[in-house]
Formats: structure tokens, C-alpha cells, sequence
């Protein structure tokens, strides 16, 4: 079942030609693994028919966009990198409110760990947090913040890494099989449709975090991203990237501070030279 380059080619170009939905910006290799997962999924054997499916079912686009965008993500994955952002945002100098953006947010995990972090520091009540996708169901589960009972084992592991003295269960409640997170957690969070590589970047933020994201680009569309985040960035704001993701290109390295780079948190400086 596995797909050729010349058959993901053509599939993305008919996808283009028919819908406007551009994957050529994609790497090859993470958007190949994505379509046979799709192919598996839908239980067919190749492109064509899963192309004559989609043909006959029109709400079947919908369905297989949401299955090829479905992101990697976890409460307080890379605990040394969270350890690192509380001391960030504890001495972070700003006036009134300190406006987030997860872009790329998926089924909410990051957007968690981020507003229990806030919680814990005494800045949720500080802050705006827009959270965008292009996964239109991932955002409906990232709202109502439902998790099952088997990714707890990860999670409390994770946040004991991030804070041995925190009790992780009190942001929660449960049933039989899931975790509900608190509601609280999100008031200050907005969740809104967004494609990278098509739409309009706006605002001015003070973190953009958008990690684990840019591994599904080609080189092309990553640089294209983060010199799109820069300008998002307000001055001696942070741009957080996953540990997935590539490094940056010494270009792009040269834009920001990168004294903690080792835990992809670079820095935009207050003046930025012309």
C-alpha cells in the first residue's frame, strides 16, 4: 500500500485543481506516511480509488482532511522545555496583557499545558491565547478538553518532571475511561480555523509557540514560516519550536537570541536591526 512520489504528485495536484487545499508544500516523506495511514483508514488500496471514493462522497474531503492534519502532541512533552518557559514568563517584562499563539494546536494537549503552567504562576488571568488549526475536529476536541484515562500514565509523568511539587489532578476530573479538563483552563483561550501555508498571519504576540508543526514542510514553506512568526513576534518576544523540528538555518539564527536555543526557545531582540 505504500504510495510513489509520482502518485502523491498527481493526487495533490487534482486536490489543488478541484478543492484550492495546496499539499506540495508538504515533505514528501511525512505527507506519503499521512495518505497510506488515510488509504488504511478508508480501507482502500491506492489513491485512484480512494480518489473515486472522495468523487462520489463529496463530504469525504472533510473527512480525509481531518485525518492527514491530525498533529503529534502531549501534555508537557519535553518537560525541560516547559521548566525552562515558567522562568521565561515569570520575569517576563510586560505591560498588561501577554497575547499567545499556538499555532497548530490540534487536540488541545499543548494549549493545557500552557494555561496550567500560567495557572501555577499566577498569569492566567494575564493572558490572551488564540489557538489555531486547519483540523477543524482536532479544535472541537481541544474545546472540550476530554482525554482517555490510558495517556494519563505519559502526562502525570511529564508534569512531575515539570513540577515534582504540583498535583496534576486537580485541573481535572474523571468517568470511567477519560479526563475532563477544567473549564477555567480555557476562558482566556480563543480557538480559530487557520492554514499556515494559506492564510494571513496577524497580530503581534508576545510567544508564538508552534512545535512539532514544521516537520511536515518542505525546507521551501519553514523558512517561509518562521520569517512569518518573526514578523509576528513583538520585541524580546519568544518563537518556540519542537524538538521535531529542524534547527534553524544560521540565517534564521542570526534574527533571534539563542541563548536558550538548546530547548527551542529563540528570542526576538528589542531592536531589531535594519
Amino acid at each position: 500500500m505504500s504510495v510513489t512520489k509520482a502518485e502523491l504528485d498527481s493526487f495533490t495536484n487534482v486536490l489543488f485543481q478541484k478543492y484550492g487545499i495546496d499539499f506540495t508544500c508538504y515533505e514528501h516523506q511525512s505527507l506519503s506516511r499521512r495518505v497510506n495511514r488515510v488509504l488504511h483508514n478508508f480501507k482502500v488500496d491506492n489513491i485512484h480509488e480512494l480518489w473515486v471514493m472522495m468523487l462520489r462522497n463529496r463530504n469525504l474531503i472533510f473527512t480525509f482532511m481531518d485525518q492527514i492534519s491530525v498533529g503529534l502532541t502531549s501534555m508537557f512533552r519535553d518537560p525541560k522545555t516547559w521548566v525552562q518557559l515558567k522562568k521565561v514568563l515569570s520575569d517576563y517584562k510586560s505591560d498588561g496583557v501577554i497575547n499567545v499563539w499556538n499555532a497548530g494546536c490540534s487536540t488541545g494537549e499543548e494549549v493545557y499545558t500552557l494555561t496550567i503552567m500560567l495557572d501555577e504562576i499566577g498569569l492566567l488571568n494575564r493572558v490572551n491565547i488564540l489557538a489555531t488549526d486547519m483540523n477543524q475536529s482536532a479544535m472541537e476536541e481541544a474545546k472540550k478538553g476530554v482525554y482517555h484515562k490510558v495517556k494519563m500514565i505519559d502526562y502525570e509523568k511529564h508534569y512531575r518532571e515539570f513540577n515534582k511539587f504540583g498535583t496534576f489532578s486537580k485541573y481535572y476530573t474523571t468517568d470511567e475511561n477519560h479526563i475532563i479538563m477544567k473549564d477555567y483552563l480555557l476562558k482566556n483561550v480563543k480557538f480559530k480555523y487557520h492554514n499556515l501555508t494559506t492564510d494571513q498571519f496577524q497580530g503581534q504576540f508576545d510567544f508564538i509557540f508552534n512545535r512539532n508543526v514544521l516537520i511536515y514542510f518542505d525546507q521551501r514553506m519553514k523558512d517561509k514560516l518562521i520569517s512569518q512568526f518573526y514578523q509576528c513576534l513583538k520585541p524580546n518576544g519568544y518563537y518556540i519550536m519542537g524538538f521535531y523540528d529542524s534547527i534553524l538555518s544560521e540565517e534564521q539564527k542570526s534574527k533571534f537570541i539563542n541563548t536558550l536555543s538548546a530547548f527551542r526557545l529563540f528570542q526576538k531582540p528589542e531592536k531589531v536591526l535594519a
